[in-house]
This record gives C-alpha cells, structure tokens and sequence, in this order.
C-alpha cells in the first residue's frame, strides 16, 4: 500500500513502503496490518504503527525456514538490495561486519579517550605533588631591611642557614650569598635568582641571601649619593654624609660618592658610630684645599698651590707604593679638606725601601742612629687581598694626641693613650734589665758606633734591606698581671717585690703582639736568606703566591704557630756579646733559638697591604646634603674646630698631677686626669698612690666675642666620665683610685677659646696663673697656640706645641 513509509525499528533508517529488510543495517522490516492485508477491524481510537521487534539475524542458510516457538511460520527470503544501498544487505547466514567494526571503533575510541583522560589526570597529580617537572620554592617569611630598621638589630625568626637545609630536603639546590643589610647577621632575605612560589628546575643552583649585617656596599663609589643613601639609609645604623672638595677640573662629578667609612665592601664594626658617606664637591679655584684627588700627584704642585693661598704647609714622607713615590698620598688635614687662610697643613709624600731610615729614624744628631717610636709615616690602614671580616683582615695604625702609634681596635677612644695603652707600638724593646738604658738597646750603627754593636744591631732595621719590625708590650718581663718593672722591683711568686737583691724568679717572658713592615721595593729575597723567617713557614709560603712588593705592607706574627709562648725570666737567653738578658721573643737576624723566629713567612694571602685611598678625616670635615652642599655658617664653624683641635694641659708644671685633654676636629674631646703620691704606699703598692679620673664629651659652638675671642658650650647630656667612682686596682705596684670629677674640666659648662696670636696681656690675671707653670714666666706678648678656659675656675688648658 502506497503512502506508508518503513522505518527501521533497529536503527530508525527510512525505507521503501515496500522494502522487507532495511537498507543501512539489514534488519527484517514488518508493516501494519492494513499493508500486509490482514482483515483485522480498525478500532474507534486512531492507532500507530509501532515498530516490530528487533530480531536477531539467522544463522540458518537463505533457503531454509525456521519456526520460533508460540509463532507461525514465517519465511525468510534474501532480496537483493538495491545497487545504490549501502551497506550490502548481508545473507541470513552472515554477521553485520559493518555494525561490528563500528561498534568496535566506537569502543576503541571511548577506550583511548578514557586513558588519555586518565593519564591526563595522573600527570596533573603527579605534577602538583612535584613527583616531576621541578619543585616550587617556598614563599618563607623573612627578616627585612625596613623590618630591620624599626625593631633594631633584632634576632632575624628566620636564617639563611635554615632555608638552605629546608631547600636541600626538598631536593633544590642552594647556596647562599651574603649581603649587607639592616636585618640580624645570618638572617634571610630572600631568593637571589628565583622568586617564593616559583617553579624550578632541581638543577638549578638557588642563591639564597644572607644577611651579613650592616656595611657599605661593593659598587657604592661614584654612585649619585642620593641612591647610595637610600640603599644606606635601609642598615639600621646613623648614615652621616660629610663634603669632601675636589679640585674645579675634577672628573669626579659633583654630588657623587668618592670615599665611604667602612670602606666600601666592609661591615660596619661600631654600630653606634655607623656609616660616614663622603660627597665630592668642586672648589671654586680660589678657596684653598687640599682636593681629593689631588692623591697620586706631583707633592709640589699642591705645596705650591697651597702656599700661594696663604696656607702654612710642612712636607714629610710617608710610606707609599711603588707608583706613588715622590707624589701626595695624604695630608693632614686629610685629602677633601677645605682650609682657611693662614691655616696649618702637613703633606706627605711617598717614599719606598730606601728611605725607611729616613722614614723612621731620621738624620740623629747623635753619634748614632737611635730607633725607638714609630712614627706617623706608617699610619692608615691596611688588608688582605680579600677581605671577609673587617676586624681580622684589616689593620689600622693611627697616631694619639701623645705622638704615640697605637694598633686601633674596636675598643679603643683612638683620642688619648689611656683608651689603649696595651696597643701601643714601638721598633725597640730594652734589656730586661733596665740599668742598660734605651740608648743601648735602641741604637745601632752610626759615626761613632762600628757595625755589628748596638742593642738594635741585628734587628732588621740595622739591615737596610727595606724593612724593619715592631710590637707591642715587649721588652720587659711579666709578674703575674703587671708588665713593667721599675728599677728596684723584682718578682717573688708572681707578686712584685721592692728588694735590693731583684730576686726575678717569678718573672716570665710572654710572646705579644708583633709584625714586620715591608716598604715598597724591599729587598725580600735577602731577608728570607738571613735566617729571620722559621724554615717550615718558609716551604709553606713557598707553596703560595708571593707577596706584591710593590705596595707597603705588614705581616703579623701568628702565636698559634709556636709551641711554646712563655718562657721564664731565669731560662731567656743572653744575645751573643751581651751580659743582660733580653725578650726571647724578639727575633733578630741569626739570632736566639729556632722558637722565636717569625711565622709565618710572608705571602700574598697574608699580607696586609696599605690602602692607598687616600681616607678623609670624617671628623674635620662639614656635614653636608645629599648634593654635598654646605650652608656657610657650618663651614666657617668646622674651620674653627680644625684650627682649635689638638692636645691641651693643664698642670701647675710640678708633673705631680695634671689634666690632659684632647679635642677633635668636631669638637669631641677626651680628658685624662692624674695625680700621684709616692710617699702613700701600702701593702701591695710600694711604688706608691694614683688618684685618677678620664672621660669624653663633645663641646659645641657658640658664638665669636667682641675682643676675638670665642664662646663655647660643653653638652651635659654628652659628657660621661669613665670607669666606677671608688673602684681601686693596683698595677705595677702602684694603687690606682678612681675619683669624681676631672679637675679642672668639671664642672662642664661655658669655656672660651683665646685664638692663636692672641694678646695675653689681655687675658686675666686669674687665668695667666694657671699658664706660668705651663708656658713659663714671663708669658711670651702673643699666645703661640689656643687657649681653652673654663669660665667657672678660670682653669687655663694651655696648648700642647710638641
């Protein structure tokens, strides 16, 4: 019957009306009733054709027929499908091939989709659980500069230390890097090559960063100074920033960095003084200074120009490298200073190897070349190659108000000597027995004194070899805690005794402090020969590279080398053609026992050599801005501390009791008070009693008089006396108490300052008493250096001219 449409019940594919089987899947295709001629009623409600059951194809062949149980038979017959049918309708006895692959592609696709999915989401686990691809760099808290600077030198909650071991656990690689900071030393600061929560490979070596405490930053020189203090200013400790002049045709630029203290690359040692910055600023042409990059030219073009300016200028030599012989390597006020007319400066020039005696020593107008102090010609600071630790590879050698040159150490006031007597150097060290004198045992050679004689004759300063050796608390032998003797003293169980017969069995000889100074150009070679270095750190230093003997330097000696470092009084050994017993541990050249020979020979990794960078005087110099700009009111008032800065006294003249006090260049000062009384002794003090007294203060600017004269204040809150009021100790025999006030500077309040030149028939009577026993009487018509009163007292510190 026309107009009636089959549909595949199996697969829904239209087909013929007449067609039996379905032309996409085969399936047998059955009609209504009313197409087959079934006679069957039509019942009142409309009904639909539905779909026959699908049947599975027959196994059986195309000509036979089968019955199903509970159904008529129904023959089966194969017609061929139409040509452009697709697929071919397939034989009773033949499986659907099409329906099967398709159903398998279907599967394998599912299957593939199904483990791409899951390997996508094993993967995706694995990832995340950094089973691969690298590992995430945890995002760890850390100690900030700007943290730093509020909370002050705080213990950091996290270490460098502790993010390496943390790293190395996860399987990263890390290796830390120190850098200068506010945060507590050791502390992390964060990931130098890597940010926290990034991915990275474990191959890759990780920086973690280390803080090393305050300092001052490797290429912060010639830096604009405005970008050097914010990276400064983040340390946690007082930034100054001081102007330093160079000349008008400098090529160091204005409001640039050209000195720093620390030096750049080193940590800051004394947090409470901090860091000083210095600012070029270009003279005008007329002003005179000392510019600081004059360092390094000709010494008489700055003389010259110096003097013309109306600057009253002195030449000394001062060691120096090879390249800087004959030319300015420093000055005094230091390199970047500006000076006022008529104003005092000394120059110094380089000199090398054949100049020491000149350097040192100097011309004698004795019959014989007398070495004893050192002098200012080795002063500045010297260090190794590489410097790691400021404290142990630097030297500095700096010279007190007293002419002494001490070894600075952070404990040192580096202003008066009792801030550090226990450094103090000297080239001699007399006999143990002091009835030889120190022009026996400090002299040598000369016009009247053969070759070979002299305490000082086999000390390498007798050599001319370029070099010459210095120490610290030598020559005389220890008794139990004191370190000197006086003429009758012995020692008697490690106590000192006052005795005729000088019984000094309790006495011993200690290895101190010692070095050797090498100018540029000695002659190393000769002395290695000589016998003065120990052979086993001779082949030691041989294994090394040799020293740069173009730049001054200093050895020291290391005492944990030797093996034995004290030796008593009654074992020392005699030198040859000598009847006193002298230091053991002294060396000279073939000279005592193998045990006091210097270790360790010197080589460039233990070398100190002089830092030629020309190091301003921070404290002479005005403080200025960030463009190293100074108002004219703060210079005219740093001129007048360069001119008032030295060492006064005040003393009646008898030496029994005076007050010394020295003031810097800023108007700091340190005073020392003594007065002692042999005829007060006791037990345990023979040599007598020593009331003392020191302290530091800082006085600060008044105002200029009308009769020339200067007024000036002493700050209250600054000023601080030292040690306990009442606390006694007893040295060398000697008892020493501690009492209140500095006599004649205390009470601290108002002082005025009489100008050098000034007319001291205008001074008072009350204050000329206290100069006679000082200058002397008569008083000369003009005073030949400052004068420093205390309103209160009239007290007179007179100026120090030697």
């Amino acid at each position: 019957m026309k107009g009636f449409a089959m549909f595949c019940g199996h697969c829904g594919q239209k087909n013929a009306d007449d067609a039996q089987f379905c032309g996409a899947c085969g399936s047998p295709l059955h009609q209504s009733a009313e197409v087959q001629g079934n006679s069957a009623k039509p019942t009142d409600r409309a009904t639909t054709p539905m779909p026959a059951p699908v049947l599975p194809p027959r196994p059986e062949s195309a000509a036979s027929t089968s019955s199903t149980p509970g159904a008529g038979t129904t023959p089966t017959t194969t017609i061929p499908a139409p040509a452009s049918a697709s697929p071919a309708v397939p034989t009773p006895d033949t499986p659907n091939t099409a329906a099967v692959h398709r159903s398998k592609a279907v599967i394998a696709a599912i299957v593939a989709t199904a483990l791409v999915v899951v390997a996508g989401i094993t993967a995706g686990l694995t990832y995340h659980a950094e089973l691969w691809g690298g590992k995430t760099l945890p995002d760890i808290a850390a100690e900030t500069p700007k943290t730093s600077k509020q909370s002050g030198n705080a213990k950091a909650a996290v270490t460098a230390d502790s993010v390496v071991v943390k790293l190395k656990a996860s399987g990263i690689t890390a290796i830390k890097k120190p850098e200068f900071s506010g945060a507590a030393k050791g502390a992390f600061l964060g990931y130098g090559n890597a940010k926290a929560g990034q991915r990275v490979s474990t191959t890759t070596q990780i920086t973690v960063r280390e803080s090393a405490g305050p300092g001052v930053p490797a290429n912060i020189e010639h830096a604009k100074a405005s970008t050097a203090l914010t990276t400064l200013k983040t340390m946690g400790v007082p930034v100054h920033t001081k102007q330093i002049a160079v000349g008008s045709s400098s090529k160091l630029a204005g409001g640039t960095v050209v000195a720093t203290y620390p030096l750049a690359g080193q940590a800051v040692t004394d947090t409470t003084t901090g860091i000083y910055i210095g600012i070029a600023e270009k003279t005008d042409g007329k002003t005179p200074a000392v510019p600081y990059d004059a360092v390094g030219t000709d010494i008489n073009s700055v003389k010259d120009a110096l003097a013309k300016a109306g600057v009253k200028v002195t030449v000394k030599p001062h060691f120096s490298s090879k390249k800087n012989v004959g030319k300015l390597v420093t000055s005094s006020p230091a390199p970047g200073t500006v000076l006022s007319s008529g104003e005092n400066v000394t120059l110094y020039y380089g000199v090398g190897a054949d100049k020491v005696q000149d350097a040192t020593v100097g011309q004698s107008n004795l019959p014989y070349f007398y070495a004893s102090e050192l002098n200012d010609a080795v002063t500045g600071t010297y260090c190794k190659s590489t410097v790691n630790d400021a404290t142990k590879d630097c030297i500095t050698l700096a010279q007190d108000g007293n002419g002494s040159v001490y070894r600075v150490t952070a404990k040192d006031t580096g202003i008066s000597s009792e801030g550090h007597t226990d450094h103090l150097l000297a080239m001699c060290f007399p006999f143990a027995d002091g009835n030889a004198g120190d022009i026996g045992t400090c002299s040598y050679g000369g016009s009247q004194m053969p070759a070979g004689e002299g305490g000082m004759a086999k000390r390498l300063i007798a050599k001319k070899w370029g070099a010459f050796d210095f120490g610290e608390l030598g020559g005389s032998p220890s008794c139990g805690t004191a370190t000197s003797f006086y003429f009758d003293e012995g020692c008697n169980a490690s106590k000192q005794v006052v005795q005729d017969s000088r019984d000094m069995s309790g006495a011993t000889f200690d290895m101190h402090d010692f070095y050797v100074f090498f100018a540029s150009g000695a002659n190393l070679d000769a002395i290695e020969k000589s016998g003065y270095f120990d052979d086993s750190a001779l082949a030691t230093a041989k294994k090394g590279s040799k020293p740069d003997m173009s730049r001054p330097f200093i050895l020291a000696r290391d005492a944990s080398q030797y093996d034995i470092t004290s030796v008593p009084y009654s074992k020392a050994p005699v030198p040859s053609g000598q009847t006193l017993v002298q230091d053991p541990f002294v060396p000279g050249v073939g000279e005592f026992s193998a045990s006091v020979k210097f270790k360790p020979a010197p080589t460039d990794a233990n070398a100190y050599y002089l830092v030629e960078s020309g190091q301003p005087d921070w404290q002479s110099l005005p403080d200025c801005d960030a463009n190293g700009k100074v108002s004219k009111a703060a210079a005219q008032e740093q001129g007048f501390w360069r001119q008032v800065k030295g060492k006064y006294i005040f003393s009646v003249g008898a030496g029994a009791w005076s007050t010394i006090m020295t003031v810097n260049a800023d108007g700091s000062f340190s005073a020392d008070y003594h007065d002692s009384d042999l005829g007060v002794t006791g037990d345990g003090y023979p040599n007598g009693s020593r009331a003392i007294a020191s302290g530091t203060g800082k006085f600060t600017y008044t105002k200029r008089n009308n009769d020339g004269s200067f007024s000036i204040t002493c700050d209250t809150k600054a000023f601080h006396q030292d040690g306990t009021i009442g606390d006694v100790t007893i040295k060398n025999g000697v008892r020493i108490e501690t009492v209140d006030g500095i006599y004649g500077l205390t009470p601290c309040g108002t002082f005025t300052v009489y100008p050098t030149g000034y007319a001291t028939s205008a001074l008072s009577d009350d204050v000329k008493s206290w100069m006679y026993g000082t200058v002397g009487n008569p008083l000369p018509s003009t005073l030949a250096g400052p004068l420093i009163v205390n309103d209160r007292g009239t007290f007179a510190f007179v100026y120090d001219q030697n």
